[in-house]
């Protein structure tokens, strides 16, 4: 493809913006590729061409972060050089800031294979620019309805953008996912046999409750959590597909997930069933690209969880467990995780209603909290922050969980503090914040935990 004045006056000015925000301690994918695309609306199309070896999307609701870091994390141990934009700027700006970070200045690519994380309303944008090889596609959960309208508008948005060429990679126990797979030329499923908490019933929020082909009700035999499990359509004879991956004999072990795929065993250092789906995803991927069971078992037991991606930090009061939630279906999902862990609990649940993270809160509604006020007398105390702290601590007191273990508390720092006062040593304590509050709690969580390291090296 034919380099034009534009490719190099825009490749040379994301490199020298890159470079700049580097320098003063930024992450520099954003604005480099902002600027590069205003200069040359064609760049990231002109970029994509150097990837002879592949381009992975990944794509969905939830879990794209992690997968994307899982496979990585895969890679990397294989040795294979890769683009990525690991710092999760999946909108076409980030995207094109991660190209530019992997093309020299010559124009040459540093690496023939990208993973790419994309997220879901960019996926049309994208693919008008590039053509995946492989296309993850994770799950189809209500999300920041105020940003992309209603569900089905999102599903049929990405589905309708995906080239029939790509390989897809889809999650067998979501019916919104299995329907990209009928009539596509390409298409590997993973899915779960079952998990310790797989159920006949469920009174869970379900996005899929009819069939996405004919409008019947779906009938389930089996739920993992949320619309994913093993079901059937009697209108049409839609169903869960036979995964080619199926995980099975899943069981949490200490902070860990064990299971396994054909004969090979894996251990995931990471808590929450629908992480057992993010490595599922990864491994599918991995395989496809030709990668062998070793060195996909090593890459997962060795991934280090990314930010606020259930990441554990060491303070002197105990280690606390700090986790992105956004949707009705991930909040439920951690708060299954939480009191899975069997412990007295101190939660730090942080709200915003920021752009990023959804100015409409009414989901909030949606999420089942019920659960924690059925557990009230395992919860020591809860401690609601963020602009909409009184919002959450109302939903709480709704949920029946006791209001004199109800804390507002607005200043990020002091919040934390009273999270740790008086902490038992038996106590797990998780922090769980939206979009806008992940990154300065974690500043906080890193700073604290560096100085308690500093404190046990002098001591």
């Amino acid at each position: 493809m034919k380099r034009t004045w534009r490719f190099w006056v825009a490749l040379w000015a994301g490199k020298i913006i890159t470079k700049g925000l580097l320098v003063t301690g930024k992450k520099g994918t954003t604005l480099p590729g902002k600027i590069a695309n205003w200069i040359d609306p064609g760049i990231m199309r002109r970029l994509s061409v150097a990837y002879t070896d592949g381009i992975i999307m990944i794509t969905g609701t939830n879990g794209k972060t992690t997968t994307a870091n899982l496979l990585a994390s895969i890679l990397c141990q294989s040795g294979e050089k890769f683009a990525n934009n690991q710092a999760g700027a999946n909108l076409l700006t980030g995207i094109t800031g991660a190209l530019i970070q992997n093309t020299r200045w010559n124009g040459f690519s540093r690496a023939s294979l990208a993973l790419l994380e994309v997220d879901e309303a960019t996926v049309p944008k994208f693919c008008k620019l590039v053509s995946p090889t492989l296309a993850i596609v994770t799950n189809f959960f209500r999300d920041q309805l105020d940003r992309y309208g209603e569900l089905d508008a999102t599903v049929r948005m990405v589905r309708e953008s995906l080239p029939n060429e790509t390989v897809l990679v889809l999650n067998a126990d979501d019916p919104l996912v299995v329907q990209f797979g009928v009539d596509h030329a390409q298409v590997i499923y993973y899915g779960v046999e079952r998990t310790p908490d797989s159920r006949s019933e469920s009174q869970e929020t379900r996005e899929a409750r009819f069939c996405p082909l004919c409008g019947t009700a779906l009938d389930y035999s089996l739920f993992h959590y949320g619309q994913l499990g093993i079901f059937n359509c009697l209108g049409c004879g839609f169903h869960r597909p036979v995964p080619e991956i199926l995980a099975q004999n899943v069981r949490p072990e200490e902070g860990l997930l064990l299971f396994q795929v054909d004969v090979t065993l894996f251990t995931l250092s990471l808590q929450g069933y629908y992480n057992l789906y993010n490595a599922l995803a990864a491994l599918t991927a991995a395989r496809q690209l030709g990668l062998n069971d070793s060195l996909i078992e090593r890459g997962l037991r060795e991934f280090i969880p990314q930010a606020g991606r259930m990441e554990r930090f060491f303070l002197p009061e105990g280690e606390i467990t700090l986790t992105l939630v956004k949707n009705p279906t991930g909040f439920d999902q951690v708060i299954q995780t939480m009191l899975g862990v069997n412990k007295p609990l101190r939660i730090l649940i942080g709200i915003n209603d920021l752009a990023a993270d959804g100015r409409d809160i009414s989901w909030l509604w949606d999420v089942n909290f019920e659960r924690l006020g059925t557990h009230d007398a395992s919860i020591n105390q809860v401690i609601c922050t963020g602009l909409r702290a009184e919002d959450m601590a109302l939903r709480l007191k709704y949920a029946g969980v006791s209001v004199e273990k109800l804390v507002i508390e607005h200043t990020l720092a002091e919040a934390l503090d009273r999270l740790q006062a008086s902490r038992a040593a038996k106590e797990a304590a998780f922090i769980l914040p939206t979009y806008t509050l992940l990154f300065p709690l974690r500043e906080f969580l890193e700073c604290r935990q560096k100085k308690s390291r500093i404190v046990l090296s002098q001591g």
